[in-house]
């Protein structure tokens, strides 16, 4: 009986070791909870494609090894790749005969296959959709066979393209969004103004967007000014005031008129007016200089604001994409209070 017992005893040994070979080793913990996320990297803003930080959860086991189905030179924002990663149980653990993983258990991707290899590893094939940041354009600036047609160098990955179009010294005049790496921008464009932009590397719509982060906005290279009106002529003191000859020998009255580059408006004898005007129904602002001025313009401890055509805002007023201010009827700007339900902080900036 005792031989035959102990003999009983060494078959049921042989036996868990032989099955401890393909599942558990004996006296192993059996692994559980086995959880796989793909996190998307930007981590690089230069528009480089980046594989995905893989970060396992639960105990008793590693990730042993990663294999793509392709590098990251071949890859295309949202179009799926593979990768098989390779999960190793830890000193004193097993994965379990059979053990299960579903969808549920792999976030950030699509679970393809599970395989318990020989040695007893476990190898988890998912379908990742890339993600990535896009770059700034190389260069932005203008044609050099037509003035108002913005032209920039193109972005890897980027379906579309947003363009900002300011005036001045930066008056916000429009955004557009663009399939292609230029646009005649003319019918936003006056004679005799100033204008540059800027553009950034964005998705042409909210599928796209999803693996496409927007880049940042680069400014063009130089200012384009449409046309600068004439520079000869001269100006002399007359004993009311300033007046100006042209280089034909005619003088400057009743109306605007662009000289070197500046705006000035004459009264009907001739003399450049100074102060604030009244002009077609729009107050202008003309500095001791008989200059008109735009932008910013602080008088008498109040801030007023003059757009790149010389005239005074009035209502509500957007400076930038993210900027509003309002401004009461006579110019003022207004602060530190509450219009048409929106809070103004004290620099006039809607809160």
């Amino acid at each position: 009986m005792k031989i035959r017992a102990k003999a009983l005893w060494i078959g049921l040994a042989a036996g868990l070791l032989i099955l401890g070979n393909g599942v558990c080793t004996y006296a192993d913990i059996a692994v559980s909870n086995i959880r796989v996320t793909f996190r998307d990297r930007f981590d690089t803003a230069d528009g480089t494609m980046q594989e995905p930080s893989i970060i396992v959860g639960g105990i008793g086991y590693r990730t042993d090894g990663i294999n793509w189905s392709q590098g990251t030179e071949g890859w295309e924002p949202g179009k799926e790749v593979t990768a098989a990663v390779t999960l190793r149980s830890n000193t004193g653990y097993s994965f379990a005969a059979g053990s299960t993983v579903t969808q549920e258990d792999i976030s950030g991707a699509r679970l393809d296959s599970v395989k318990q290899e020989a040695d007893g590893s476990i190898t988890i094939k998912a379908a990742y959709a890339p993600a990535v940041q896009l770059g700034r354009t190389k260069s932005a600036g203008w044609s050099g066979t037509s003035n108002t047609r913005a032209v920039w160098e193109p972005v890897p990955y980027a379906t579309a393209y947003q363009l900002r179009l300011y005036r001045g010294q930066g008056e916000y005049i429009t955004t557009l969004t663009l399939s292609g790496t230029s646009v005649d921008l003319s019918s936003y464009i006056s004679n005799d103004m100033s204008y540059y932009y800027e553009v950034r590397a964005t998705s042409r719509n909210s599928a796209d967007a999803a693996f496409r982060r927007n880049g940042e906005y680069v400014a063009s290279a130089d200012t384009m000014v449409k046309s600068m009106g004439k520079t000869g002529g001269h100006w002399y003191w007359r004993h009311d005031g300033y007046c100006y000859m042209d280089e034909n020998g005619i003088e400057a009255a009743d109306g605007w008129r662009y000289i070197q580059g500046i705006w000035y408006y004459f009264d009907k004898d001739g003399r450049a007016l100074t102060g604030w005007q009244q002009i077609n129904g729009k107050w202008y602002y003309m500095d001791s200089q008989c200059r008109m001025q735009t932008g910013w313009l602080e008088l008498d401890g109040q801030w007023y604001y003059m757009d790149s055509t010389g005239a005074m805002a009035v209502g509500w007023y957007q400076l930038s994409p993210a900027e509003w201010y309002y401004f009461y009827e006579d110019g003022r700007m207004a602060a530190d209070a509450t219009i048409d339900g929106y809070r103004l902080g004290a620099d006039g900036k809607r809160m």
